[in-house]
């Protein structure tokens, strides 16, 4: 095997991990829900990640200094901090009142209020090919939900809209938190930024969770606990790797397919713990909608070199050689 396919696959492998982990979350989350209060899920996933984070970065001594001369950049760190929480803590919510298929189908809304921000407040160019696949993802998402429109989903209509507003708001504050990042960047590394919002959230929950609820867990509940935590871990950390082998716009479009595998493990998991978990009944223009959302989303990433002039051109010279 070749150096360059070396490469592509280790990226196609961790950006893979990365969706399935993203794929899988939501699942998780729901059934904790069921035993465990939002703000306390929340408490241990950011304490998990602060610790684990907090050795790596002290073994390499690399905890940032906040406190030096320099203190201009405390204010967007907090900022950055209260944004994810609120984002974690929406997320989680509207899963009171949507499936994960939905949620996860919702949250495709985040990368789209990026691209707008960045577009807004940092002044980057938006191109074609992601105006194209905006489109197409919004069209996709329309389609998805075409049974709360008709009045056809086993899904009550009061509970859809509480939970496409608690997500629009979830997408919403991971997109500020996302543009915050974006220029914290320029200061610390991605490791100390997520290490200083995990520090800060945890003590954010802490007075409004009950972490003593972990007592009456049986062992399959704290494995999904566990695994909520080290979810984020994983996905990330196979995320941050993948962007070593493979070029963003790629990696990108390999996680537009998390949408998908959450209706492919929703659909699994009912038939054997139809207990915990009810997947979605989903008609035919939902499986069109699914599938024009992952469209979209790789149109928004890959958008540039797909729909670019050349290629353009090209598919014009083949149109009419055909004629």
């Amino acid at each position: 095997m070749t150096s360059d396919s070396q490469q592509n696959t280790k990226g196609l492998l961790l950006a893979l991990t990365t969706a399935i982990m993203w794929g899988l979350l939501p699942l998780a989350l729901g059934s904790v829900l069921q035993l465990m209060d939002s703000y306390t899920i929340t408490w241990y996933r950011f304490l998990f990640a602060a610790v684990l984070v907090g050795i790596g970065l002290k073994n390499k001594n690399q905890i940032p200094a906040l406190f030096s001369k320099d203190k201009r950049w405390l204010k967007p760190l907090a900022i950055a901090a209260v944004f994810l929480s609120l984002n974690y803590i929406l997320y989680l919510s509207s899963l009171y009142f949507v499936p994960a298929e939905t949620a996860q189908m919702l949250i495709q809304m985040a990368p789209l209020m990026m691209l707008l921000g960045s577009v807004i407040f940092l002044k980057e160019a938006f191109s074609r090919g992601q105006m194209v696949g905006s489109v197409v993802l919004v069209i996709g998402l329309v389609l998805f939900f075409n049974q709360q429109f008709s009045n056809s989903s086993t899904l009550d209509r009061d509970d859809f809209i509480m939970g496409f507003v608690i997500m629009l708001g979830a997408s919403v504050t991971w997109a500020i938190y996302a543009i915050m990042q974006k220029q914290m960047l320029k200061r610390f590394t991605a490791n100390q930024i997520m290490w200083v919002i995990y520090v800060f959230s945890s003590l954010f929950f802490l007075p409004v969770s009950s972490p003593a609820q972990v007592s009456s867990f049986d062992w399959i509940a704290i494995l999904l606990l566990v695994f909520c935590c080290a979810n984020t871990l994983i996905a990330y950390g196979s995320f941050a790797k993948s962007l070593e082998f493979w070029p963003a716009s790629k990696v990108s479009a390999v996680l537009a397919i998390t949408p998908l595998l959450t209706v492919f493990f929703a659909t699994i998991a009912q038939q054997f713990f139809p207990q915990f978990i009810s997947a979605q009944e989903l008609n035919t223009l939902a499986y069109i909608g699914a599938m024009l959302v992952v469209a979209g989303s790789v149109l928004t990433a890959l958008g540039n070199k797909i729909l670019s002039k050349q290629n353009i051109a090209k598919l014009k010279v083949c149109l009419t050689l055909k004629k």
